[in-house]
């Protein structure tokens, strides 16, 4: 018999439930993504299926012979648990291949946590700026079109090729270009596209409508009220995040919370109401989070108080 593999090693500790419950995972988010894992573990399925027993041995070039005198009969019920945990999983593997992509060749993914920025070049040389808490997924090597699937935001530098379509997918739309720079912002209800340099096609998943933008142009589309809009914006100002740089233009204490706490990736909030209104404005760059708490409190006359892991909260300044 030939040597098992690791994959198959895997496969075998998961399906005999020798895996521990963070094993488990991310045994499961390796099938999403791994085509060939997915296959082995099929393969392993069929004969746990046909031959639950414990003390089975589960390889796929184990002879029929072997096999006969070793089925032990289980419940019927602890089969049907058995089968109903696996179509469970099958189930998410299905949803989650769904939003990104049914097709499965989307093998690399980048995430960052919350607070975090993460930049980096794609297999064809354009560049990604991945913004705080986002997701993108893309494939090895790029076919044409060029396609990637984005969950949260990005700012995208691509290399021109009329040949080959630069395509990025989000939940909700889907960009076309050839060679441009823009950033996507799908974490609101609000979703964004702001383009910078060249142009793009947008289009709405939701109605099939398409809008092209031209440089300094930004197409909003509201998923609650199916609203799209199209107005100019400052590049300067929207796309500031990917130079590290946290810009509050004159904004009250309550409106400036939601972009604080998605920069540097914790929780603010305010202990009095009347404290709300009060007003900020900076570009706060390259600070990181107790630089910026320094910022803030000079600025607006606040305290800041950490109250656990992540969480803050702003209180009114003993000055005052």
């Amino acid at each position: 018999m030939q040597d098992i593999t690791p994959k198959e090693l895997k496969c075998m500790r998961y399906l005999n439930k020798e895996m521990s419950p963070e094993d488990r995972s991310v045994f499961e988010i390796e099938l999403s993504i791994d085509n060939e894992l997915k296959s082995l573990y099929l393969e392993y399925l069929n004969i746990w299926t046909a031959y639950p027993a414990n003390d089975l041995e589960l390889h796929p070039k184990i002879s029929q012979q072997k096999i006969e005198g070793k089925i032990k009969r289980k419940s019927v019920f602890k089969n049907l648990y058995a089968y109903a945990a696996l179509l469970l999983l099958f189930l998410i593997s299905g949803i989650s291949a769904f939003y990104f992509s049914s097709d499965s060749n989307y093998t690399n993914i980048k995430m960052t946590e919350a607070g975090e920025r993460l930049r980096f070049k794609l297999p064809d040389s354009s560049e990604v700026i991945l913004n705080s808490a986002s997701k993108i997924k893309y494939a090895q090597i790029f076919d044409n079109p060029r396609e990637i699937w984005l969950e949260g935001e990005a700012f995208f530098d691509v290399v021109k090729n009329p040949e080959c379509p630069f395509i990025v997918h989000t939940n909700d739309m889907k960009i076309k270009v050839l060679g441009t720079s823009f950033g996507i912002n799908t974490r609101t209800k609000k979703k964004t596209v702001s383009l910078a340099t060249g142009k793009v096609n947008v289009l709405i998943k939701h109605s099939n409508d398409e809008v092209n933008l031209l440089p300094n142009e930004q197409l909003s589309w509201d998923c609650t009220t199916k609203e799209v809009t199209k107005s100019n914006f400052n590049p300067e100002k929207t796309l500031a995040w990917k130079e590290n740089i946290l810009l509050l233009d004159n904004l009250s204490l309550k409106n400036a919370l939601p972009e604080i706490n998605t920069f540097f990736g914790v929780q603010f909030s305010i202990e009095e109401k009347s404290l709300e209104k009060q007003r900020i404005t900076g570009a706060f760059k390259d600070q990181n989070l107790e630089e910026f708490i320094s910022s803030m409190e000079f600025i607006t006359n606040v305290k800041v108080i950490k109250k656990g892991t992540k969480k803050y909260l702003i209180i009114a300044s003993d000055e005052n």
